[in-house]
């Protein structure tokens, strides 16, 4: 069956700065996800890292559906009204629209979905990072798909030592999305270049060669860039199947 794993993240209020949302700005926002999520959503589960909240949700709707990027958003919407009533540090800051428009992209909520073909046990992984930007992720990413020091299942594995197709973002191209698709291990060299300049090139997917399969989401766009100027940092998550042809939780 297909499965559709979707985390959308926002920073809408904070206690005391940029620390954590209040225990009823969660509530709300949990609530609101239970309420609307019936018949949509297979299960979720929120949380937060810093001041960012995080909703994590699996479906059947596929990447980028109306109903479920509408369901995190009214959510943050419902959470940044108690932020306000609260006086919390930031209420909304996350959200740089006035309404929705079809889903999330572009609105200020940071967005890392996958659609897979489940397998029997589906293990995957859910990143979260505050203060900084998708480019925290490269060197993970790299050492996980790439190098085979950090990973010998690279070198033991039939399906894995096909190994993985990067597609990089360049952040700081203003017009539209650049994405550059590199291979490992042929473009073992062009692939450090980019991502040594985490600034700039950023791990936008990784795609296991020998199945095709998705096997990580990052939540990277040219989000600073919306405004035409640098408006915060990006707070990045990030989705990682593991197990069989990606690499091991160890």
């Amino acid at each position: 069956m297909k499965v559709t794993i979707s985390v959308i993240k926002a920073d809408i209020g904070s206690v005391g700065g940029h620390i954590a949302p209040s225990r009823r700005l969660m509530d709300t926002v949990r609530a609101h996800v239970a309420e609307g999520g019936k018949g949509l959503l297979l299960d979720s589960y929120i949380s937060h890292n810093g001041d960012d909240i995080s909703i994590l949700m699996t479906h059947t709707r596929g990447e980028d559906d109306e109903a479920v990027h509408r369901l995190a958003w009214e959510a943050f919407e419902a959470g940044t009204e108690v932020a306000k009533e609260q006086g919390l540090y930031g209420a909304g800051q996350d959200l740089l629209k006035d309404a929705f428009a079809g889903n999330v992209k572009g609105m200020g909520p940071a967005v890392a979905e996958m659609e897979i073909e489940e397998r029997p046990n589906e293990p995957f992984l859910f990143f979260a990072a505050d203060k900084t930007d998708p480019g925290a992720y490269n060197l993970p990413l790299y050492l996980a798909f790439a190098d085979v020091m950090n990973t010998p299942g690279l070198m033991l594995s039939p399906k894995m030592s096909k190994g993985f197709r990067f597609v990089i973002m360049d952040v700081n191209c203003t017009e539209g999305d650049r994405v550059i698709e590199l291979n490992a291990p042929e473009d073992l060299y062009d692939i450090a270049t980019l991502l040594r300049d985490a600034e700039r090139f950023v791990v936008e997917s990784v795609w296991a060669r020998a199945t095709g399969e998705q096997a990580a989401a990052v939540a990277t766009s040219r989000l600073h860039n919306i405004a035409g100027t640098y408006t915060g940092k990006d707070d990045p998550v990030m989705l990682v199947r593991a197990q069989m042809s990606c690499p091991a939780t160890g």
